[in-house]
Protein backbone atom coordinates (compact mmCIF):
# COMPACT_ATOMS: atom_id res chain seq x y z
CA UNK A 1 0.00 0.00 0.00
CA UNK A 2 1.53 3.61 -0.83
CA UNK A 3 2.67 5.71 1.68
CA UNK A 4 0.20 8.40 1.23
CA UNK A 5 1.76 11.02 4.13
CA UNK A 6 5.02 10.95 6.36
CA UNK A 7 5.77 13.03 8.93
CA UNK A 8 9.52 13.18 10.73
CA UNK A 9 10.46 14.76 13.74
CA UNK A 10 14.04 15.18 14.95
CA UNK A 11 15.68 12.78 12.79
CA UNK A 12 19.00 13.69 11.74
CA UNK A 13 19.01 17.32 10.37
CA UNK A 14 15.16 17.25 10.39
CA UNK A 15 13.70 19.25 13.00
CA UNK A 16 9.79 18.45 11.88
CA UNK A 17 9.00 18.17 8.49
CA UNK A 18 5.89 16.59 6.95
CA UNK A 19 5.16 15.42 2.92
CA UNK A 20 2.24 14.54 1.12
CA UNK A 21 3.00 11.41 -1.38
CA UNK A 22 1.85 10.71 -4.88
CA UNK A 23 0.87 6.78 -5.07
CA UNK A 24 3.49 6.65 -8.09
CA UNK A 25 6.01 8.74 -8.60
CA UNK A 26 7.97 11.70 -6.24
CA UNK A 27 10.96 13.72 -6.36
CA UNK A 28 13.31 15.65 -3.98
CA UNK A 29 15.76 17.94 -4.68
CA UNK A 30 18.15 20.14 -3.01
CA UNK A 31 22.27 21.11 -1.96
CA UNK A 32 24.30 17.85 -0.56
CA UNK A 33 23.38 17.83 3.73
CA UNK A 34 20.31 19.44 3.22
CA UNK A 35 18.40 16.66 4.18
CA UNK A 36 17.16 14.52 1.54
CA UNK A 37 18.60 11.08 2.17
CA UNK A 38 17.55 11.86 6.03
CA UNK A 39 13.69 12.54 4.14
CA UNK A 40 14.34 8.62 3.02
CA UNK A 41 15.96 7.30 6.02
CA UNK A 42 12.30 8.38 7.77
CA UNK A 43 10.24 6.44 5.56
CA UNK A 44 12.73 3.89 5.19
CA UNK A 45 12.56 3.34 9.15
CA UNK A 46 8.84 3.09 9.15
CA UNK A 47 9.12 -0.39 6.98
CA UNK A 48 11.74 -1.87 8.77
CA UNK A 49 12.80 0.30 11.92
CA UNK A 50 16.16 0.61 10.90
CA UNK A 51 18.16 2.85 8.40
CA UNK A 52 19.76 1.95 4.91
CA UNK A 53 22.85 3.59 5.78
CA UNK A 54 23.48 2.62 9.16
CA UNK A 55 22.54 -0.25 11.61
CA UNK A 56 22.91 2.18 15.04
CA UNK A 57 19.21 3.89 15.29
CA UNK A 58 20.40 6.79 17.59
CA UNK A 59 22.67 7.93 14.84
CA UNK A 60 19.37 9.12 13.28
CA UNK A 61 18.56 11.38 16.49
CA UNK A 62 19.15 15.03 15.71
CA UNK A 63 21.94 16.82 17.65
CA UNK A 64 20.82 17.83 20.78
CA UNK A 65 17.30 15.87 21.11
CA UNK A 66 16.69 12.74 23.41
CA UNK A 67 15.17 10.57 20.43
CA UNK A 68 12.80 10.91 16.99
CA UNK A 69 9.94 10.01 15.68
CA UNK A 70 8.32 9.12 12.13
CA UNK A 71 4.58 8.94 11.54
CA UNK A 72 3.20 7.94 8.24
CA UNK A 73 -0.20 7.15 6.78
CA UNK A 74 -0.62 3.97 4.77
CA UNK A 75 -3.56 4.19 1.94
CA UNK A 76 -4.91 1.61 0.37
CA UNK A 77 -8.21 -1.06 0.91
CA UNK A 78 -7.99 0.42 4.06
CA UNK A 79 -6.14 3.51 5.49
CA UNK A 80 -3.47 2.35 8.23
CA UNK A 81 -1.24 4.83 10.45
CA UNK A 82 1.87 3.53 11.58
CA UNK A 83 4.37 4.89 13.84
CA UNK A 84 8.04 4.76 15.17
CA UNK A 85 9.99 6.44 17.99
CA UNK A 86 13.61 5.94 19.24
CA UNK A 87 13.65 7.15 22.71
CA UNK A 88 15.31 6.03 26.06
CA UNK A 89 17.41 3.57 23.92
CA UNK A 90 14.23 1.54 22.54
CA UNK A 91 12.10 1.27 19.24
CA UNK A 92 8.71 1.90 20.35
CA UNK A 93 6.60 0.60 17.60
CA UNK A 94 2.34 1.55 16.95
CA UNK A 95 0.40 0.44 14.39
CA UNK A 96 -3.35 2.84 14.21
CA UNK A 97 -2.56 3.59 17.58
CA UNK A 98 -1.87 0.67 19.19
CA UNK A 99 1.68 -1.01 20.11
CA UNK A 100 2.81 -3.50 17.83
CA UNK A 101 3.60 -6.68 18.48
CA UNK A 102 7.09 -6.50 16.16
CA UNK A 103 8.23 -4.59 13.29
CA UNK A 104 7.27 -7.55 10.98
CA UNK A 105 3.53 -5.84 11.67
CA UNK A 106 4.83 -2.57 9.98
CA UNK A 107 6.51 -4.20 7.59
CA UNK A 108 3.98 -6.41 6.40
CA UNK A 109 1.96 -3.19 5.95
CA UNK A 110 4.64 -1.21 4.53
CA UNK A 111 7.12 -2.92 2.69
CA UNK A 112 9.90 -0.64 1.91
CA UNK A 113 13.04 -1.38 -0.25
CA UNK A 114 16.30 1.26 -0.57
CA UNK A 115 18.18 1.60 -4.09
CA UNK A 116 21.39 4.01 -2.50
CA UNK A 117 25.18 4.62 -3.33
CA UNK A 118 26.05 2.23 -0.87
CA UNK A 119 23.61 -0.88 -2.41
CA UNK A 120 26.74 -2.36 -4.10
CA UNK A 121 27.37 -3.93 -0.65
CA UNK A 122 24.53 -5.86 -1.21
CA UNK A 123 27.01 -7.41 -3.93
CA UNK A 124 30.52 -7.00 -2.40
CA UNK A 125 29.34 -7.83 0.87
CA UNK A 126 30.05 -11.16 2.48
CA UNK A 127 26.99 -13.72 2.62
CA UNK A 128 25.08 -12.51 5.30
CA UNK A 129 24.29 -9.42 3.81
CA UNK A 130 22.34 -11.52 0.85
CA UNK A 131 20.49 -13.68 3.11
CA UNK A 132 18.89 -10.70 4.68
CA UNK A 133 18.15 -9.71 1.53
CA UNK A 134 16.91 -13.21 0.28
CA UNK A 135 15.02 -13.44 3.95
CA UNK A 136 13.08 -10.00 3.35
CA UNK A 137 11.80 -11.12 -0.08
CA UNK A 138 10.16 -14.15 1.01
CA UNK A 139 8.83 -12.57 3.85
CA UNK A 140 6.94 -10.18 1.79
CA UNK A 141 5.64 -12.69 -0.12
CA UNK A 142 5.44 -16.02 2.07
CA UNK A 143 3.80 -14.39 5.59
CA UNK A 144 4.49 -17.79 7.26
CA UNK A 145 8.13 -17.60 6.44
CA UNK A 146 9.13 -15.59 9.40
CA UNK A 147 7.36 -18.00 12.06
CA UNK A 148 9.72 -21.15 10.38
CA UNK A 149 12.76 -19.24 10.48
CA UNK A 150 12.25 -18.32 14.13
CA UNK A 151 11.87 -21.68 14.86
CA UNK A 152 14.81 -22.94 13.01
CA UNK A 153 17.12 -20.21 14.66
CA UNK A 154 15.57 -21.55 18.08
CA UNK A 155 16.21 -24.98 17.53
CA UNK A 156 19.88 -23.85 15.76
CA UNK A 157 20.46 -21.79 19.19
CA UNK A 158 19.40 -25.00 20.79
CA UNK A 159 21.79 -27.37 19.42
CA UNK A 160 25.07 -24.96 19.44
CA UNK A 161 24.65 -24.05 23.21
CA UNK A 162 24.68 -28.39 22.97
CA UNK A 163 27.57 -28.38 21.04
CA UNK A 164 29.80 -25.68 23.32
CA UNK A 165 28.86 -27.63 25.93
CA UNK A 166 30.43 -30.56 24.73
CA UNK A 167 27.35 -32.30 24.90
CA UNK A 168 27.07 -35.62 24.64
CA UNK A 169 25.34 -37.72 21.32
CA UNK A 170 22.42 -38.36 23.22
CA UNK A 171 21.82 -34.73 24.61
CA UNK A 172 22.69 -33.13 20.52
CA UNK A 173 20.75 -35.50 18.33
CA UNK A 174 17.04 -34.59 19.45
CA UNK A 175 18.08 -30.87 18.21
CA UNK A 176 19.37 -32.62 15.45
CA UNK A 177 16.27 -33.70 14.19
CA UNK A 178 14.25 -31.00 15.16
CA UNK A 179 16.62 -28.98 12.95
CA UNK A 180 16.56 -31.08 10.03
CA UNK A 181 12.60 -30.75 9.85
CA UNK A 182 12.77 -26.91 10.50
CA UNK A 183 15.17 -26.37 7.77
CA UNK A 184 13.27 -28.49 5.39
CA UNK A 185 10.34 -26.04 5.84
CA UNK A 186 12.56 -22.84 5.59
CA UNK A 187 14.05 -24.34 2.78
CA UNK A 188 10.62 -24.89 1.03
CA UNK A 189 9.58 -21.33 0.82
CA UNK A 190 13.25 -20.16 0.20
CA UNK A 191 13.24 -22.53 -3.07
CA UNK A 192 9.70 -21.64 -4.26
CA UNK A 193 10.96 -17.91 -4.07
CA UNK A 194 14.30 -17.82 -5.55
CA UNK A 195 12.56 -19.70 -8.41
CA UNK A 196 11.04 -16.57 -9.27
CA UNK A 197 13.54 -14.56 -7.90
CA UNK A 198 15.97 -15.40 -10.47
CA UNK A 199 13.99 -15.60 -13.50
CA UNK A 200 13.23 -11.69 -12.68
CA UNK A 201 17.12 -11.01 -11.92
CA UNK A 202 17.63 -12.31 -15.61
CA UNK A 203 15.74 -10.26 -17.16
CA UNK A 204 16.02 -6.75 -15.18
CA UNK A 205 19.92 -7.77 -15.10
CA UNK A 206 20.00 -8.40 -18.84
CA UNK A 207 18.20 -4.52 -18.64
CA UNK A 208 20.23 -2.75 -17.12
CA UNK A 209 23.84 -4.24 -17.64
CA UNK A 210 23.44 -5.43 -21.47
CA UNK A 211 24.96 -8.84 -20.64
CA UNK A 212 23.16 -12.01 -19.42
CA UNK A 213 23.04 -11.99 -15.23
CA UNK A 214 22.60 -14.93 -13.34
CA UNK A 215 21.19 -16.06 -9.74
CA UNK A 216 22.46 -19.57 -8.31
CA UNK A 217 21.10 -20.25 -5.32
CA UNK A 218 23.12 -22.56 -2.54
CA UNK A 219 20.96 -23.77 -0.08
CA UNK A 220 23.84 -24.48 2.69
CA UNK A 221 24.63 -28.03 2.15
CA UNK A 222 25.75 -30.46 -0.63
CA UNK A 223 22.99 -30.56 -3.30
CA UNK A 224 23.76 -34.12 -3.42
CA UNK A 225 22.87 -34.83 0.10
CA UNK A 226 19.65 -34.24 2.05
CA UNK A 227 19.95 -32.18 5.30
CA UNK A 228 19.46 -35.25 7.58
CA UNK A 229 22.45 -36.62 5.84
CA UNK A 230 25.02 -33.77 5.79
CA UNK A 231 24.10 -32.97 9.35
CA UNK A 232 25.26 -36.52 10.41
CA UNK A 233 28.21 -36.57 8.36
CA UNK A 234 29.65 -33.33 9.97
CA UNK A 235 28.65 -33.55 13.57
CA UNK A 236 32.08 -34.31 14.51
CA UNK A 237 33.34 -31.27 13.10
CA UNK A 238 30.40 -29.41 14.71
CA UNK A 239 31.75 -30.72 18.19
CA UNK A 240 35.34 -29.31 17.50
CA UNK A 241 34.07 -25.88 16.60
CA UNK A 242 31.37 -25.81 18.93
CA UNK A 243 28.47 -24.34 15.96
CA UNK A 244 26.40 -26.10 13.33
CA UNK A 245 28.39 -25.53 10.13
CA UNK A 246 25.46 -26.64 7.64
CA UNK A 247 21.96 -25.40 7.13
CA UNK A 248 20.04 -22.44 5.85
CA UNK A 249 22.08 -20.21 7.93
CA UNK A 250 24.93 -21.04 5.83
CA UNK A 251 23.13 -20.21 2.43
CA UNK A 252 24.67 -18.07 -0.35
CA UNK A 253 22.86 -16.37 -3.53
CA UNK A 254 25.68 -16.62 -6.18
CA UNK A 255 25.85 -13.64 -8.63
CA UNK A 256 27.46 -14.42 -11.99
CA UNK A 257 27.81 -11.85 -14.90
CA UNK A 258 28.84 -13.81 -18.50
CA UNK A 259 29.30 -16.97 -16.10
CA UNK A 260 32.08 -14.78 -13.72
CA UNK A 261 31.26 -13.92 -10.29
CA UNK A 262 30.27 -10.62 -9.94
CA UNK A 263 32.23 -10.30 -7.10
CA UNK A 264 35.43 -10.79 -8.97
CA UNK A 265 34.50 -8.96 -12.35
CA UNK A 266 32.63 -6.45 -12.08
CA UNK A 267 33.42 -2.63 -11.83
CA UNK A 268 31.84 -0.66 -9.11
CA UNK A 269 29.34 0.27 -11.41
CA UNK A 270 28.30 -2.66 -12.68
CA UNK A 271 28.21 -4.17 -8.60
CA UNK A 272 25.63 -1.28 -7.79
CA UNK A 273 23.74 -1.92 -11.30
CA UNK A 274 23.54 -5.57 -10.25
CA UNK A 275 22.54 -4.45 -7.17
CA UNK A 276 20.11 -2.43 -8.19
CA UNK A 277 18.96 -5.49 -10.63
CA UNK A 278 18.23 -7.57 -7.41
CA UNK A 279 16.25 -5.12 -5.78
CA UNK A 280 14.40 -4.46 -8.85
CA UNK A 281 13.44 -7.93 -9.69
CA UNK A 282 12.69 -8.56 -5.37
CA UNK A 283 9.98 -5.42 -5.72
CA UNK A 284 8.68 -6.94 -9.35
CA UNK A 285 8.50 -10.72 -7.09
CA UNK A 286 6.73 -8.95 -4.71
CA UNK A 287 3.79 -7.27 -6.66
CA UNK A 288 2.81 -10.02 -8.28
CA UNK A 289 2.01 -11.02 -4.27
CA UNK A 290 1.11 -7.74 -3.38
CA UNK A 291 -0.87 -5.98 -6.29
CA UNK A 292 -0.75 -2.97 -3.73
CA UNK A 293 2.68 -2.37 -3.90
CA UNK A 294 6.06 -1.61 -2.06
CA UNK A 295 7.64 1.43 -1.55
CA UNK A 296 11.10 2.20 -3.24
CA UNK A 297 13.19 5.06 -1.98
CA UNK A 298 15.91 5.88 -4.80
CA UNK A 299 18.63 7.98 -3.52
CA UNK A 300 20.89 9.44 -5.58
CA UNK A 301 20.95 7.09 -8.60
CA UNK A 302 23.07 9.36 -10.37
CA UNK A 303 26.01 8.65 -7.69
CA UNK A 304 28.77 6.47 -9.70
CA UNK A 305 26.74 6.03 -12.66
CA UNK A 306 27.67 6.89 -16.59
CA UNK A 307 24.70 8.71 -18.27
CA UNK A 308 23.86 5.65 -20.12
CA UNK A 309 23.63 3.35 -17.09
CA UNK A 310 21.80 6.13 -15.26
CA UNK A 311 19.07 5.87 -18.53
CA UNK A 312 18.88 2.07 -18.35
CA UNK A 313 18.16 2.30 -14.17
CA UNK A 314 15.39 5.08 -15.01
CA UNK A 315 13.97 2.92 -17.65
CA UNK A 316 13.45 0.31 -15.71
CA UNK A 317 12.23 2.13 -12.91
CA UNK A 318 9.73 3.62 -14.94
CA UNK A 319 7.70 0.00 -15.05
CA UNK A 320 8.06 -0.53 -11.79
CA UNK A 321 4.67 -1.50 -10.12
CA UNK A 322 5.49 0.59 -7.11
CA UNK A 323 5.75 3.98 -4.92
CA UNK A 324 8.90 5.20 -5.70
CA UNK A 325 10.79 8.29 -4.02
CA UNK A 326 13.75 9.82 -5.24
CA UNK A 327 16.46 12.28 -4.56
CA UNK A 328 19.39 14.48 -6.77
CA UNK A 329 20.93 17.69 -6.35
CA UNK A 330 19.22 19.21 -9.36
CA UNK A 331 16.03 18.60 -11.89
CA UNK A 332 18.51 18.30 -14.29
CA UNK A 333 20.10 15.48 -13.03
CA UNK A 334 16.33 13.45 -12.82
CA UNK A 335 13.71 13.92 -15.39
CA UNK A 336 10.41 14.58 -13.72
CA UNK A 337 7.49 12.91 -14.21
CA UNK A 338 4.96 15.70 -15.31
CA UNK A 339 2.21 16.13 -12.80
CA UNK A 340 4.28 14.26 -9.87
CA UNK A 341 4.99 16.10 -6.59
CA UNK A 342 8.10 17.95 -6.65
CA UNK A 343 10.06 18.65 -3.26
CA UNK A 344 12.90 21.21 -2.18
CA UNK A 345 14.52 20.33 0.68
CA UNK A 346 17.06 23.02 2.51
CA UNK A 347 18.63 22.93 5.72
CA UNK A 348 16.30 20.62 6.64
CA UNK A 349 13.24 22.29 5.62
CA UNK A 350 11.02 21.03 2.68
CA UNK A 351 9.00 22.84 0.69
CA UNK A 352 6.19 21.89 -1.99
CA UNK A 353 7.63 23.08 -5.51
Amino acid sequence: MPLSRVRIAALRCLRDVELNLDPSRNYIFGPNGAGKTSLLEGMFVLGRGRSFRTRQIRRLVRHGEDGFAVFGIVSGAAVRQLGVAYRDGHLEKKVDGKPAAGMAELAEILPVHALDPSMHGLVEGGPSERRRFLDWGVFHVEHSYLEAWKRYRRVLSQRNAALKRAGSAAEIEPWSSDLVATALVVERFRGRYVSELAAQVGTVGQRLLERPLTLEYRRGWPDDEDFAESLSRTTAQDREHGTTTTGPHRAELVLRLDGRRVQDEASRGQQKLTAAALILAQVAVESAARPLGSLVVVDDPAAELDGTALERLLAAMADLPAQLVFTALTPGQLPVTPGRPVFHVEQGEVRTV
